[in-house]
């Protein structure tokens, strides 16, 4: 293949309501490391084992990281782990609210909001035989 023009996911950017709690949360109840953060221009990168980091940014307009789909809501953001059941609980516990929660076949599906009004999607493939 020839050289492409886009080479990677660098960082996905979504709004957020405070930046402080935000950060605090992310981490706390999603394992999320911070890596830098700039109070004077109000964002916060976020980093996981793998993958692009997620860039936090304090707004206070309405603005949401979902979309619509046939009427229903959707994620922007689809993450993947092998604990699924275990990070359905704890959101339950945090009074989460969880749009979503199901084995579609392929594997387990977990959609919920954040404090924010983002919402998160996260997926467990099934292990293959």
């Amino acid at each position: 293949m020839d050289n492409p023009i886009l080479s990677k996911l660098e960082h996905m950017q979504i709004p957020v309501k405070d930046l402080n709690d935000s950060v605090n949360w992310y981490v706390t109840n999603l394992g999320f490391q911070l890596t830098g953060k700039s109070d004077e221009h109000h964002h916060a990168f976020l980093s996981l084992q793998e993958g692009p980091m997620l860039m936090l940014w304090e707004t206070a307009e309405e603005t949401n990281a979902n979309f619509v789909f046939k009427g229903q809501q959707m994620p922007v953001l689809l993450y993947n782990t092998k604990q699924i059941h275990q990070l359905h609980d704890k959101l339950k516990s945090l009074q989460v609210e969880i749009t979503f929660f199901k084995d579609e076949g392929f594997g387990w599906v977990l959609k919920f909001m954040d404090l924010n009004g983002n919402m998160w999607g996260v997926i467990q493939l099934n292990e293959r035989s």
